[in-house]
Parts: C-alpha cells; structure tokens; sequence
C-alpha cells in the first residue's frame, strides 16, 4: 500500500443517536483497518457512560466488550481510542471529577487502550460552580488545567498513552476566538486538537484554513471531518456521496483526519473508500472516480447500475453536491415539453422521464431483494422506498395527464397519484429533494382547470 502522507486516518463513532452495536464496530474496525485507516476513536454522544452520566462505570458485560474490541483493533494494525464527553458537567475544580475520569481511563488502560481523548464539544461555555470561578478566570483555562494533569497522569502509567482533545470551539476561520489562543498557549504540546474546518459540516477545508487553526493552537491539527456523518437535524438524509472539497496540501499543516461517521455503518463505507483514496493520493484524487469504486465495492458489481441510480439522486449533504442532477434535468425537459403543448402520449421528453422512473423501481427491487449486502441494503432500505414512493408518484402523475389526453376517466390514475402523492409527502426521510413537485403542480392545474376542484 502507497505511504499515506496523512500519519492520522481514523475514524470516529462520534455522532448522536443509535450508536452502533459490538459486532457493528469490529466489523467497521476491520474494514478500516484493511483501507489504510490506522485509528478508531469510540465517542458517540447518545453512550451515557460516555457522556451524560460519565461519571458512571460500565457494566463488566460491557466492558468485556470492549477488551474483544480492543485486542481485534490492536490485532490488526488499528490503534483504538477512548473518549470521555465529560465536559457536559463536570465541575473543573473539583478533584473528584478529575478522579471518576482517571478511573474511567484506568479501566480502559487495562484492557489495552493506550490512545485517551476528552470532548468538550457542543457544551456552555460557562461554569456552573462557584469554586470554578474562584480558581480559573477563563474556560479555557480550566480545559488546560484538565487536560495538562490528565496527560500527565496518562504517563505515569505508560509514557506511551497519547492524549487529544476536541475543544469547545472546534470550528471557524481566523482570527479564531480568545478560547482558542489560550488554549493552544497553554496545552501541553504533546496533546493533539481536532478541528473540523469552517463550519462544522464544512464544504470545503483549504490549506489556509487548517493553517491558520495551527497557529492559533500552535500544534498541527487533526481534522475531524463532520461527512458523512447524518445526526440531529440531518437524519433525513442519507450521506452515500464521495468526499471533495478538502484540498491537497493540505498535507502540510495538519497530522491527519478523522471521519465521523453515519450511524448506518454499512452505508458509511462508501464515503469512508473515498476517504481512503484521498489520503492516499491526495493530489490525483479524483471523488467521482473513487466513488464508483466505491458503490461496487460496498455494493457488488452485480448491483452496481442499481446502486449508482439510487445513490446519483441521494446526494444533498454539507458537500453541496446538486441533488438529484439526472432526474432534474428529465423532469424539468418534460415540463418544459408539456407546458409548449407537447402531447404525454408522445413527448419523447415526457416518455424519457418516465423510462427514468422505471428504471428507479428496478433499482429499488434490486436492492431490496437481489442485493447480498444485508446490513448495507437495511441502512438504506427507507430511503431506497421514498426512492419507489417517488418513482411511483411521478409515473402516476404522467398517466393521469395521458389520461385525460385521451378522453379516460381519471378518477382511477388520480386517486392512485394521491396516494403516492401524500405518501412521499409525509415520509420521514429525504430523497430527491423537490424534484418531481413541479410536475405533480402541474398535474393539479391541468386537473383544477378541466374539473374545476382538485386537492392533493
């Protein structure tokens, strides 16, 4: 394998929600771990021992767990790292705080971690004890004086353990906050800082950007990569695009990425092979390229047309790829042919657009009942169905309007296209954006002005 010029390429289970299972992790580990990734950091937020009530031990069955996952991470040239999200309340003055998260690292220390983290992201920045505000006269001081005493601590016990840290502010572009200067003045130089770019989804991460975090820090970042990850307000969308907008020399100023990923592992795969060709060939990496690769890999050959139609109309995401290009352009030529008087029964525009919707509810029977990848046709199962709803709708659409072209009764293709209609309306996740909305606007006119009433 060609020497990655990224010494970091991890992976980070860092998102909120359903966090993934003990089976689901080996297996991601070993994927990673066979694409060059050389990291894996376990941090999701919604693991209350992790987080909301880290204070808490986890049970031993847990925590058996944990030691398989460790050895089969060490096993296969994958360091694995803990994290603890104690920064939603802990109180940075106190010395019993300071000792739950050392009996927290020293449980994992003796299972074989020796790579720790602490996230003091997405929390207030503010204290809430008085004897903080007497012994720190800023938030960045007390996360300092943390982190320094944990990464000490850390090498007593072995001079090995590595430390980082996601601060509060892990996002934006220069001049940067005071936090941030005060925190890379006084951190141990040893400890590592994330930084997720611009924003935090961010579309693109320039050299310059990723440059002026390292001066503010002083230390070259790891970049935590918020793609393909899809929480809180993003859990309608399914992240399955290639990764772009991250630029070559950027190599120079930071010591690698971490990629937080989806809470659909199986899925996630796809973004993370590209990920891989990045950090490989960062210079010649080319995201289209790598992203067939990747649907065929993930997807099997057999499966790769139907995957690859599913997946070209699935790319709304921080990237800001255009959604659903091929089934814009059908649908926008077909309106444009209706609304010049073209004729349903015999645009060619009209007939291509629906051709295309054909061949999407073959994609859709496909995945669902052809493809042998289980786990990646159950993660993408609800949007492969809105896929359908749409398909359905649109074609219903135009039989409604081939219809009344020919003098039918409507009542049948209309009531059909309600239903699809109200179906894709309420579904819960998002494909395709609006695409098709104009064309059943446009149904309901035409309906309205011959009938006189029409409510979808």
């Amino acid at each position: 394998m060609t020497q990655s010029p990224f010494p970091i390429r991890g992976v980070i289970e860092g998102f909120y929600g359903l966090f993934y299972t003990a089976p689901e992790r080996n297996d991601l580990i070993s994927f990673i771990a066979d694409h060059g990734f050389n990291l894996f950091i376990y941090g999701p937020k919604n693991d209350r021992q992790h987080r909301a009530r880290w204070r808490e031990p986890y049970p031993d069955f847990i925590m058996e767990q944990f030691a398989k996952t460790v050895a089969h991470s060490r096993n296969i040239g994958v360091d694995f790292s803990y994290s603890i999200g104690s920064g939603v309340s802990i109180n940075y003055a106190s010395e019993e705080d300071f000792q739950l998260i050392t009996e927290k690292f020293k449980a994992f220390y003796e299972i074989g971690v020796r790579n720790f983290m602490i996230m003091l992201d997405d929390i207030a920045a503010e204290f809430h004890h008085e004897e903080e505000r007497q012994m720190f006269t800023s938030y960045a001081e007390a996360h300092v004086h943390v982190a320094n005493r944990l990464i000490l601590w850390l090498k007593t016990l072995d001079k090995t353990c590595r430390f980082s840290l996601c601060p509060t502010d892990y996002h934006g572009i220069a001049p940067f906050s005071d936090y941030i200067h005060e925190l890379g003045k006084g951190l141990n130089k040893e400890i590592d800082i994330f930084y997720t770019g611009p924003e935090i989804c961010s579309k693109t991460i320039s050299e310059q950007n990723a440059a002026d975090f390292a001066a503010a820090v002083q230390r070259k970042p790891i970049i935590w990569d918020n793609y393909p990850v899809n929480d809180l307000a993003m859990t309608s969308e399914m992240h399955i695009g290639p990764i772009s907008g991250r630029e070559a020399s950027i190599t120079k100023v930071c010591k690698g990425f971490i990629v937080n990923t989806m809470s659909q592992a199986e899925a996630s795969k796809i973004a993370l092979l590209t990920f891989a060709d990045f950090f490989n060939h960062p210079k010649e990496y080319d995201p289209w390229t790598s992203w067939e690769h990747a649907l065929k890999t993930i997807g099997g050959e057999e499966n790769y047309e139907a995957l690859r139609l599913f997946a070209e109309n699935c790319l709304y995401s921080c990237l800001d790829y255009p959604e659903a290009a091929s089934l814009e352009q059908l649908t926008s030529k077909a309106l444009c042919a209706l609304q010049s008087g073209e004729k349903p029964s015999v645009s060619h525009d009209v007939q291509n657009l629906y051709d295309y919707l054909n061949e999407l509810d073959e994609a859709g029977y496909q995945l669902k009942f052809r493809m042998t990848n289980y786990a990646l046709r159950n993660n993408l199962v609800q949007w492969i169905e809105l896929m359908e709803g749409w398909a359905w709708a649109g074609r219903r659409a135009i039989d409604v309007l081939r219809a009344m072209e020919n003098n039918e009764d409507i009542r049948s293709p209309l009531n059909w296209l309600q239903e699809s209609a109200g179906e894709v309306r309420k579904h819960p996740k998002r494909y395709a954006g609006n695409v098709l909305f104009p064309l059943i606007e446009y149904v309901e006119s035409k309906v309205f002005e011959e009938k006189g009433t029409f409510i979808l």
